[in-house]
């Protein structure tokens, strides 16, 4: 008697159980997106002109919004999107990226931005990321790195600027990373402001080819304090003017091939800057 009753008991409680499951709501998914789980969503091609942030689960880790029309990413765009590590904003019409526009994301370890029209790399654009470790910006239509774009992205290990028309590198452009392993950059920089290298400190490779600069000025590289590679070459440097190389603290190599030089004032390479090779 007292064991059926229990049988009775358990049945109830299961089938209380399927009906609370079968009336939960369904997966939340936006209805211009494929949400493979709900760490993995993929929005492509979908025609959306905004992120649509409060519609995605929170607990998206890799996101696609490649070829849409977003053509500005606002500041704290992603906000609420904590678990995300990987996001890409490929083929869009991005022309301008807000200051602080990924803030909030603390477990970001990836940005892919390329083939987009932006021209700017705004001052603050990619600030605070503290935890990314790639940022893929090539084969945008990038001119300018403005002063602090990167401000206080500190473990950021590869960052990719190539085939972009850039010109001009302003001073403090990569402030705050302070550690990375690469720097790609694209030919063709014809400026190249006093400081602009201020704050990287550590870089284990840097290339820097096919540039037209009238000079290469006072404190060009002031704030590389720690370099494995630095490569300069295939390059109109025009005139090396006296502190070009000053601050340059340890160098393991430094490569300076086939440049066309029209006059050294100065150059100034000393045992404190540790070259090993030259």
């Amino acid at each position: 008697m007292v064991s059926g009753f229990v049988w009775r008991s358990s049945a109830a409680l299961f089938l209380l159980h399927v009906a609370a499951f079968n009336m939960l709501p369904p997966p939340v998914c936006p209805p211009e997106c494929i949400c493979l789980s709900q760490t993995q969503v993929l929005c492509n091609s979908g025609g959306l002109t905004e992120i649509p942030v409060k519609l995605l689960p929170p607990t998206v880790e890799h996101l696609s919004l490649t070829r849409n029309h977003f053509p500005v990413i606002r500041s704290d765009a992603f906000a609420g999107l904590r678990a995300l590590k990987k996001l890409s904003l490929d083929g869009n019409n991005i022309s301008i990226i807000k200051p602080f526009a990924f803030r909030g994301l603390p477990r970001l370890r990836e940005i892919s931005i390329q083939q987009t029209p932006l021209a700017t790399v705004a001052q603050f654009s990619f600030a605070g990321l503290q935890n990314i470790t790639s940022i893929y910006l090539s084969h945008n239509k990038i001119r300018r790195v403005e002063g602090y774009a990167f401000a206080g992205t500190t473990n950021l290990k590869l960052l990719v600027l190539s085939n972009n028309p850039i010109v001009k590198l302003e001073t403090n452009a990569f402030s705050g990373l302070t550690n990375v392993e690469r720097l790609t950059f694209p030919s063709g920089i014809k400026s190249l402001e006093p400081d602009a290298f201020n704050g990287l400190e550590s870089v284990g490779f840097l290339k820097l080819a096919f540039m037209d600069l009238p000079s290469l000025r006072e404190g060009t590289f002031r704030g590389l304090t720690n370099i494995g590679v630095l490569s300069i070459q295939e390059s109109d440097l025009g005139i090396v003017r006296p502190g070009a190389f000053d601050g340059l603290t340890y160098i393991s190599t430094l490569n300076f091939l086939n440049n066309k030089i029209d006059a050294i004032h100065e150059m100034h390479i000393t045992a404190d800057q540790h070259v090993r090779t030259f």
